[in-house]
């Protein structure tokens, strides 16, 4: 397992959804090699993204493209990143199946206005399996009542037909 990487919140500034090249791809592939992930606090995203391997950047690609997913309740997009065995872990702790999630950002049960303020991010990953850990605030309605919470939240991915797909992800308010 390779260790963890720190980045700067600037690191996660929205990415600019380009078409993968097939060099890209390969190097994104579990069984390419990569270089090891290396401390950046203070680093551009072009400097953070340089100082990942491909396979951590896509990764963090992937739950950007998730987090701009959320807000804009992008049922075609979040089709494509969760996989079909996706669970989602409340602030309740209750468990959300993928169709669950789904169905209450489609009735507007939930609706993500703002997902800013990223930091303490950490990516790990082993073969076709990653992790990421980051803390966040997060403002908009869930399960119908309005939130503006700090809270931590840690993503389980998988490499599967070719992308990176979340398969669970669970959120933790952090007290103040």
């Amino acid at each position: 397992m390779r260790r963890a990487a720190r980045l700067s919140p600037l690191t996660l500034l929205p990415a600019l959804a380009l078409p993968l090249t097939a060099a890209a791809v390969a190097a994104q592939s579990p069984s390419a090699a990569s270089s090891s992930a290396a401390s950046s606090s203070a680093a551009s995203r072009a400097g953070a993204a340089a100082a990942h391997g491909p396979r951590e950047r896509a990764v963090l690609d992937a739950i950007e493209a998730f987090h701009r997913a959320l807000i804009a309740r992008d049922a075609h997009a979040l089709e494509r990143l969760l996989a079909a065995d996706y669970t989602f872990i409340n602030d309740k702790g209750a468990l959300v199946t993928r169709a669950g999630r789904l169905a209450n950002l489609a009735s507007r049960s939930t609706e993500v206005a703002v997902i800013g303020n990223v930091r303490e991010v950490t990516v790990r990953v082993d073969g076709d399996n990653a992790v990421v850990q980051n803390r966040l605030t997060l403002r908009g309605r869930y399960s119908g009542r309005a939130t503006d919470a700090d809270v931590r939240v840690t993503y389980v991915c998988v490499w599967r037909a070719g992308r990176w797909q979340l398969v669970t992800n669970q959120i933790t308010p952090v007290l103040p």
